[in-house]
């Protein structure tokens, strides 16, 4: 499907790289505090750095995004409608899931799979999100959220550690929290480039 540039699309991959750089530093830096190794404390600080830039970076693209002129945009009234119903779906169901799954996880004594199973349901409700804004990156995110904490509950020892930590509850939070990140930034750089490409000429 086609790629549209128009400002709602770059107010909303700005915001979608602060919610994944938020969601993922909280992922990282909870798994870091948990390992508590010295390499891990050193870790940390790389990750608060991380979190800090891309957050500071995506503030200066909201802004500019938000100074677009309203008008532009490709969409219909109605579409844009449409887009807003279909996120509330799905972030509505992702919600739903967590709010399921965990309490049962936790009342049945399977709570080292909470960790695993929380990033996968945030990883399934990106798939539809992909179709949704048309951001395919979004497909990639959703699917290594999945894989990452499956390739480890089928590879590791529920009894493995890291650091200090319980593997299942830091290896999740670890990758995932690098996917994040690293979407985070590739949003941002689109976003980026569709206010400079959407920004009016100055007047001379």
């Amino acid at each position: 499907m086609d790629t549209l540039i128009d400002r709602p699309r770059s107010i909303g991959l700005a915001s979608g790289a602060l919610w994944a750089t938020t969601a993922s530093a909280a992922f990282a830096i909870w798994s870091l505090i948990l390992i508590g190794t010295p390499a891990a404390k050193g870790a940390l600080i790389g990750a608060l750095v991380i979190a800090a830039a891309l957050i500071a970076t995506g503030v200066v693209v909201m802004r500019a995004a938000l100074r677009l002129p309203s008008g532009v945009s490709p969409r219909t009234a109605e579409e844009g409608r449409v887009i807003r119903r279909r996120f509330a779906w799905v972030f509505g169901v992702e919600i739903a899931a967590l709010a399921v799954v965990n309490p049962i996880l936790a009342f049945t004594g399977h709570g080292k799979l909470l960790p695993s199973l929380d990033v996968m349901i945030i990883g399934l409700h990106f798939l539809p999100l992909a179709w949704i804004f048309r951001v395919p990156r979004y497909y990639v995110m959703g699917l290594l959220f999945c894989a990452i904490p499956t390739v480890m509950l089928l590879s590791m020892s529920q009894h493995a550690r890291l650091g200090h930590a319980v593997a299942w509850f830091v290896i999740p939070g670890l990758g995932c929290g690098l996917v994040g990140a690293a979407t985070a930034a590739a949003g941002l750089r689109e976003a980026w480039q569709s206010v400079i490409a959407l920004r009016p000429a100055p007047q001379h």
